[in-house]
């Protein structure tokens, strides 16, 4: 298990090299022309380029935070895509449409445990009947995170705090693909998968009775990680948001991005 230090110097310098590198992959970028482009040209770049660093922040900070604060804590952590069946068995298809319908249907047997078994269980006959054809899944489909410990593969994908109207029922149809996903492949290990929602937008107040519908049909805490939950699982420590929460503010009072970031903004350093 790491110190709150080793892990406060791997966020920090993570979150440096993230929004760094996504700084300048922007810089050569021409957006496209809009009107307001005539009236307030600054205000319109930095809207552009917050709003881009906003959206894309699972690939370019969640992740490789998530990533390397867990292997400091000992977990593998697997760079390769989770395939998926080039074409997907019927029994394995159904077995997937039954548990969506039966969730949504709010049957209380249709918990997170019961989806999981379920799919496992479906998948054993591929034991004996290996699938030999695999793909890279559906846009939309693939995981984030990969990390496995004690012989055990963990899941993730990180979304946005302020999810949409449908947003979680595609969340909880992510989970039960990547499920069926990983043991029609490898029906014989074990596997666990969450959403992550990497802070709570709303302080002290839980999350899930804040956003939109609960989170349903997304079961919580058994399928949607927030904040700490997920934190705290990868680094092995307690309150591992708060180290995160430190760093963001130290790296605002020494400025350590100060330089490109007014370049990006304003196209000038900050001493001209």
């Amino acid at each position: 298990m790491p110190t709150r230090d080793e892990v406060y110097i791997i966020v920090r310098e993570t979150v440096i090299n993230s929004i760094t590198g996504y700084i300048r992959n922007r810089q050569n970028v021409v957006p496209n022309f809009q009107i307001l482009d005539l009236i307030i040209p600054t205000e319109r770049r930095i809207r552009s380029v917050v709003g881009g660093m906003e959206t894309s922040l699972g690939t370019t900070l969640w992740e490789p935070l998530a990533k390397a604060i867990a292997q400091l804590n000992g977990f593998e952590v697997v760079n390769s895509n989770l395939l998926a069946p080039s074409n997907m068995p019927a029994i394995l298809q159904n077995t997937v449409q039954m548990l969506i319908e039966g969730r949504n249907n709010r049957n209380p047997q249709y918990n997170a445990q019961h989806c999981h078994d379920r799919i496992r269980e479906a998948c054993q006959n591929f034991l004996i009947y290996p699938i030999n054809d695999f793909m890279p899944p559906p846009r939309g489909f693939g995981v984030d995170i990969w990390l496995k410990k004690d012989n055990i593969n963990y899941f993730f994908d990180t979304k946005t705090v302020q999810a949409n109207v449908g947003g979680y029922a595609r969340c909880f149809s992510q989970i039960l693909n990547w499920y069926a996903y990983f043991y029609s492949r490898y029906p014989d290990q074990h596997s666990l998968s969450k959403i992550v929602f990497p802070y709570n937008p709303y302080g002290q107040v839980d999350f899930w009775s804040r956003t939109i519908g609960g989170g349903w049909p997304l079961e919580p805490n058994n399928e949607g990680w927030v904040e700490n939950d997920f934190w705290d699982f990868c680094s092995g420590l307690d309150n591992t948001f708060s180290i995160i929460y430190d760093v963001f503010l130290d790296i605002s009072r020494t400025g350590d991005l100060e330089e490109i970031i007014q370049h990006i903004f304003y196209g000038h350093n900050q001493q001209n």
